[in-house]
């Protein structure tokens, strides 16, 4: 029944985790959301470390709550920029709407992990990055798959419901290609599928619309009733397995 986040004399008790879950399990609401990026961004974001850091500076060695304050502060569990957690906040900003601030975060611990002069380690993410951004315990983590999760089922909202394929992607201007073009390949009930998202004018996904989406050019894929399209389990099950199908979208025509 002790707290353990407070802010008082002027000095801030943060933890990632708990904003995490909070807003994951959607127990956080609009308001509370954007409140919760704003302390993020002032009091846990760390460019130099490589990103959103696990928790503020608590100055003592705080034995009472377990391993993480053994450490010196910015290593490890203790403050450090811990990559599972920080791609699961990334992944819960997604899931509420939030893809300009997901993005951030997952773009940041990729140009860390990809600084090579500064991270010493090779391409990929590590477990967590050090006070000097240094990226340590490489194969030690499950943040690469909660990263791949969040860019398929998230950014290009690519994900499977009561078994029909639905697309509904989160994917902003800069992510586009210089054609205006976005894709990826994956498999879906067994069969194969490349999707292009068709944005020439790279506009605002979160205001553009999808106009129009086909497989195969020729099925057309249903609208969802908010945002996205959807490709029936009764028409993934007719279509060949040994071929690749083309998934087209078009925000513009």
């Amino acid at each position: 029944k002790r707290p353990v986040e407070r802010a008082e004399n002027s000095q801030v008790r943060m933890m990632l985790t708990s904003q995490v879950f909070a807003i994951m399990s959607k127990t956080a609401q609009k308001d509370q959301i954007e409140s919760i990026c704003k302390s993020a961004d002032k009091y846990l974001f760390d460019r130099q470390a490589g990103g959103y850091r696990l928790n503020t500076n608590f100055h003592e060695e705080k034995f009472d709550l377990g391993r993480m304050f053994g450490f010196a502060y910015g290593e490890k569990e203790n403050g450090a920029v811990f990559s599972h957690m920080a791609v699961m906040y990334g992944n819960a900003l997604y899931k509420n709407g939030y893809a300009k601030e997901g993005h951030k975060v997952l773009e940041t611990l990729l140009d860390a992990a990809m600084d090579f002069e500064n991270s010493r380690m090779y391409p990929g993410i590590p477990e967590y990055f050090d006070n000097q951004g240094r990226g340590l315990y490489a194969y030690l983590t499950g943040a690469a798959s909660w990263y791949m999760l969040t860019m398929i089922t998230e950014v290009f909202g690519v994900r499977g419901d009561l078994g029909d394929l639905v697309i509904a992607p989160s994917l902003l201007p800069e992510q586009f290609d210089e054609k205006g073009s976005a894709g990826l390949k994956l498999e879906f009930a067994r069969k194969k599928f490349e999707i292009i998202m068709h944005n020439p004018e790279k506009k605002d996904l979160r205001i553009e619309q999808i106009r129009r989406a086909v497989c195969d050019e020729k099925v057309v894929l249903e609208p969802e009733p908010e945002y996205g399209v959807r490709l029936r389990k009764s028409v993934i099950e007719t279509l060949d397995p040994k071929k690749c199908h083309r998934i087209d979208v078009f925000f513009q025509e």
